[in-house]
């Protein structure tokens, strides 16, 4: 896999170096991966929490959804 550099301010990479550090990483190329995995878990429920909410207004029942 090719690697490159990616420019940020030196204080976000020290508070990225913190994190780092906090979560055990072994690298920033392992911290970025995990941030990006909890990222699209967020996105996800962020998207499941507008389904479920307009699924409640419009007084659909999950059951009506499935069959």
């Amino acid at each position: 896999m090719g690697m490159t550099t990616v420019a940020v301010s030196r204080d976000l990479r020290a508070k990225l170096m913190e994190l780092k550090i906090s979560e055990n990483a072994r690298s920033f190329d392992e911290l970025l991966r995990r941030m990006l995995v909890i990222y699209k878990k967020y996105r996800f429920l962020e998207a499941s929490m507008k389904v479920r909410k307009r699924i409640h207004e419009l007084g659909i029942s999950l059951e009506e959804l499935t069959e």
